[in-house]
């Protein structure tokens, strides 16, 4: 806290004072749970005066909010990150396992992160496991149908697996146009497709 910006020792000769014309400062830390900081929640009048304890406590508080909410958004960030995991089976091959629901907006992640991740990687197959999908909306569906057209344009072959009979309803229901899919029951099906075979030693 600095009730007067003219007077104080630390900022009377600062520019930004000379051009406020003084002043007064009060600023609170923001941190991550971790003690990492993300910066100074600040509150700045142009005129001196003088901070209480309950402005200090205000501050304080609404940095700690904002604190938490950067930790929460950080959180989200992760989780997200970690909702649309590829998982190499060789410099070709690729798996994508979609677990839970499938939202309109985890829909355009998938999409994101299956293009990036195929053009980066050149490959030339990516499997959509959905064994482990609990729901999905027709029109999500119908979106993740059209994955595999945007990834034939990059030369990748989108082979799903795992599909059940209510969600091949609503596949149906959305879209007639399959020509861009290869849909096997089972990943065991889908790389004998491509020309995996495991070899005991």
């Amino acid at each position: 806290m600095i009730d007067n910006l003219a007077t104080h020792h630390s900022t009377k000769d600062m520019e930004v004072t000379k051009n406020l014309g003084g002043g007064s400062l009060i600023g609170a830390p923001i941190h991550y749970r971790n003690g990492d900081n993300y910066g100074t929640l600040c509150g700045l009048d142009t005129k001196p005066f003088h901070y209480t304890q309950n402005h200090i406590d205000l501050f304080k508080a609404m940095a700690n909010l904002l604190g938490n909410v950067l930790e929460l958004e950080r959180a989200n960030s992760e989780i997200e990150s970690l909702s649309v995991p590829i998982v190499p089976i060789s410099n070709e091959v690729a798996i994508l396992p979609i677990i839970g629901n499938v939202s309109e907006l985890r829909t355009e992640q998938l999409m994101e992160t299956a293009l990036a991740e195929s053009a980066k990687n050149q490959l030339d197959y990516l499997i959509f496991d959905l064994s482990g999908l609990v729901n999905i909306h027709s029109e999500s569906a119908n979106n993740l149908l059209k994955i595999g057209q945007s990834l034939k344009l990059i030369g990748v072959q989108m082979i799903i697996t795992g599909i059940r009979p209510d969600l091949a309803m609503k596949a149906v229901h959305a879209t007639n146009d399959f020509d861009q899919i290869v849909v096997k029951s089972n990943l065991q099906q889908a790389l004998n497709w491509i020309g995996y075979r495991l070899v005991k030693n």
